[in-house]
C-alpha cells in the first residue's frame, strides 16, 4: 500500500458523486455505454447457476454452465425477465456456448422487444412486459487498479485495496475526510473495508470547513482546516 504525505493544501477538484466506474461494451452495438461490475474471486468462484431473473431483486450474479441449452428470449438488450438469461447473455456476446459468469441488471419495464439473430442466437418480438434486463460480463476485482489518493479532477472512483499489512497514509476526518486521505485507509476506519483485500467505490462531494479526527478501527486520522471538497464511500 502506497504510504501518503500530507500535502500544504488539500487537492482542489471538481465536486460530484457517482457510485460505480464504467466503460463501454459493444455487442453489435446492442450494448453501447453498459457498466462493467467488478467483483471479488470469491464472489465470481460461488456464483448459483442462472435461472430465471429473480422478481424481487434488481441485480442478479450468476454462472451459466457450459452446454446450457437453449430456450426462449424476446428482445435484442434489454430482454423480458421470462427470457433464458444464459441464451440472453450468448446473444449478447458476453459468453459463448462454453458458459461462465454474467452480472445481469434490471432495467424495468419496456414498451417494446425487438428480437434480432446475433451470435448463433435467434431472440424474438415481444409487445410491452412489466421488467427487463441487461447482461454484462463479470469481471475480477483484481482487474481494477490500487487505490492511492483519489486523482485531481476525478469525482468518481472504483478501486481495490490490498490486504491491511499495518503501512498506512494519512488520513483527515471521519467521514467525510478531506479527498487528499488516502483511500484504503480511510476506507478502513470508516469500517467500510476491513482487513482483507476489497473493493472500494468513492464519490467526491463538497468540501468542509472544518474535519475532526479519530481513532476507529485501529486507523488514526487526523484534524483539519478548510478543504475544498471531500471524499465519502459508497455502500450500495
Amino acid at each position: 500500500m502506497t504510504i501518503v504525505s500530507r500535502y500544504i493544501t488539500p487537492a482542489i477538484a471538481v465536486i460530484g458523486v457517482v457510485f460505480a466506474i464504467s466503460s463501454s461494451v459493444q455487442a453489435q452495438g446492442l450494448f453501447s455505454n453498459m457498466n462493467e461490475t467488478r467483483f471479488s474471486q470469491s464472489q465470481i468462484d460461488s456464483a448459483p447457476v442462472c435461472g430465471r431473473f429473480p422478481a424481487d431483486q434488481d441485480e442478479y450474479l450468476c454462472n451459466c454452465e457450459a452446454g446450457f441449452g437453449s430456450g426462449g428470449v424476446w428482445g435484442s438488450g434489454p430482454y423480458t425477465t421470462d427470457s433464458n438469461i444464459c441464451a440472453a447473455a450468448q446473444h449478447s456476446g458476453v459468453i459463448t456456448e462454453d458458459g461462465g459468469v454474467i452480472f445481469t441488471t434490471a432495467t424495468g419495464p419496456q414498451e417494446e422487444f425487438k428480437g434480432s439473430d446475433s451470435y448463433g442466437v435467434q431472440t424474438s418480438n415481444w409487445g410491452s412486459y412489466d421488467n427487463s434486463f441487461i447482461v454484462q460480463p463479470a469481471l475480477v476485482s483484481s482487474q481494477l487498479d490500487e487505490c492511492s489518493v483519489l486523482p485531481s479532477g476525478v469525482d468518481e472512483l472504483v478501486c481495490s485495496c490490498e490486504a491491511d499489512t499495518g503501512l498506512r497514509g494519512g488520513v483527515w476526518g471521519s467521514g467525510p475526510y478531506t479527498s487528499d486521505s488516502n483511500i484504503c485507509a480511510a476506507a478502513r476506519h470508516a469500517g467500510y473495508l476491513g482487513p482483507d483485500a476489497g473493493i472500494v467505490n468513492v464519490l467526491r462531494i463538497r468540501g468542509l470547513e472544518n474535519y475532526k479526527g479519530s481513532e476507529w478501527n485501529d486507523v488514526s486520522s487526523f484534524d483539519w482546516g478548510p478543504s475544498q471538497s471531500s471524499l465519502v464511500f459508497d455502500g450500495n
